[in-house]
């Protein structure tokens, strides 16, 4: 099946990118990861060096509705039933989600002026986004009936829900995090992304809407339709060599982009901190094996039926219908650049220490950047990134405890669009300068994975040198 038809065919079951909130890593000063979370942290080691593929995992999967639970739930309703009752029951604004990111080099020291942190490396980040195209998908899987098998001519269906973005990228970043003061903190970091392949479409119009000719046959009418789809980067992942077009595409193989993250912690109390960043304001320009397709303007489509193909000669099925699709459709298929813009994110935070921990911990860099240990650290998160439609938030309370010398645990409770009932756990622990670190998100829904909206969890492990 070619790509033009699977643009419209995708969003019957596509997935989405997700919300991105690293609450375990954000503010935690024991981890050299909560840099690319706020590259104004505070830092109190000399030098890091993370382990290559291995000193940062993320990976998180959710959907904000019932889709997993209404497919897989065993009441004996039948298969065909259950996607047809998830077709009209989910909403617009509902939306699955697939995000990605492990680091391959990790690096940062302390310059001689002793109120600089130096950080730098490579990391690799996969991502999809779509809002749930109500309309679109139950017509391709209606047709124009009325769900009941009875033809219906008396519905409009709008392509304005069509909001999808896919990529994978490797980024290239160094940033630094000056200490100004006693008080504050603040640091920038700058990045160079490289695409390895992107799909995207948003801002569609158009409506569809049918009737009967002069023959008694069905005519599809596409009114005032504006729709775009980019895609770059999928022609060379067809071929044999699909591993080395990746990781070419990985390390800088043309599809360039910039951006950067600022950040700032502020102390009020020696005890008590505020802090902020702002992530991933940027672009990248897409340039190599790109294919734009633009339908614009009024289109009459006759015969086309994409339900219930057969079992047998499916291939010649698609294929014909392929062709089908291209003969009655008039798709104009460019070559040239795009921008795809990143999605902006923001981080707030606000935390307060007490109950002082007096041990070998509280010295070195630590009395160097005035930082006193406490045992205990409570405080509220936010998290907010920006999508087509409207912004996404996570709010996030969270209790941390040091429990001895080398071990340090983290416990959040989160709010946001999956769910109001997230517990997630996580931990560090520094044995000598080997430094490990491990969180799971949404700990209670692993005991039914079937109805739990949200799966996210984070590793890694760093060498950190006092």
């Amino acid at each position: 099946m070619k790509f033009p038809l699977f643009l419209f065919l995708v969003v019957i079951v596509n997935t989405s990118v997700s919300s991105q909130n690293k609450q375990f890593i954000y503010g935690f000063q024991d981890i050299p990861q909560s840099l690319l979370e706020n590259p104004g942290g505070e830092i109190f080691f000399d030098k890091h060096i993370g382990i290559p593929f291995l000193s940062g995992v993320y990976v998180n999967v959710g959907t904000n509705n019932s889709l997993i639970t209404g497919l897989f739930t065993n009441n004996g309703v039948a298969i065909n039933n259950k996607f047809q009752n998830i077709i009209h029951s989910l909403r617009t604004k509902d939306f699955f989600n697939v995000n990605e990111q492990f680091d391959i080099v990790n690096i940062g020291y302390r310059l001689r002026n002793e109120k600089d942190y130096l950080s730098f490396g490579i990391y690799q980040e996969l991502d999809f986004f779509s809002y749930y195209p109500k309309d679109i998908a139950i017509l391709f899987y209606e047709g124009n009936t009325d769900g009941n098998g009875n033809t219906d001519l008396n519905s409009t269906y709008a392509l304005n829900d069509a909001n999808v973005k896919g990529e994978m990228i490797g980024v290239f970043h160094a940033g630094i995090s000056r200490q100004v003061s006693s008080k504050l903190t603040i640091g920038a970091r700058a990045k160079l992304y490289s695409g390895v392949f992107n799909f995207q479409s948003h801002h569609n119009n158009g409506l569809i809407s049918a009737r009967l000719d002069q023959g008694n046959n069905i005519q599809h009418f596409i009114n005032n339709v504006d729709f775009t789809f980019n895609s770059s980067g999928f022609s060379k992942l067809d071929n044999k060599n699909i591993s080395n077009n990746v990781i070419k595409n990985l390390f800088v193989g043309g599809n360039l982009g910039l951006g950067f993250d600022v950040g700032f912690t502020y102390r009020l109390k020696d005890n008590m901190t505020l802090s902020a960043s702002l992530l991933d304001l940027g672009f990248i320009s897409y340039s190599n094996d790109v294919n734009t397709y633009k339908i614009k303007g009024d289109v009459e489509i006759n015969g086309i039926g994409v339900i219930d193909p057969p079992t047998d000669n499916t291939l010649d099925y698609w294929e014909n219908l392929n062709i089908d699709f291209h003969s009655q459709i008039p798709i104009d298929t460019l070559h040239s650049t795009y921008l795809s813009f990143r999605s902006p994110k923001i981080n707030t935070s606000f935390m307060y220490k007490f109950g002082r921990y007096n041990s070998s911990l509280a010295c070195n860099n630590s009395s160097k950047l005035n930082n006193k240990i406490y045992k205990n650290e409570v405080g509220i998160q936010s998290f907010f990134i920006f999508r087509p439609i409207k912004p996404q938030m996570a709010t996030s309370l969270f209790y941390t405890r040091r429990l001895s010398n080398i071990f340090k645990a983290k416990i959040m409770y989160t709010a946001d669009a999956y769910t109001f009932s997230n517990i997630g756990l996580g931990f560090s622990s520094q044995l000598g300068k080997f430094n490990v670190f491990a969180a799971a998100d949404n700990v209670f829904g692993y005991s039914n994975i079937y109805s739990t909206k949200k799966i996210s969890f984070s590793f890694g492990m760093n060498l950190v040198f006092e």
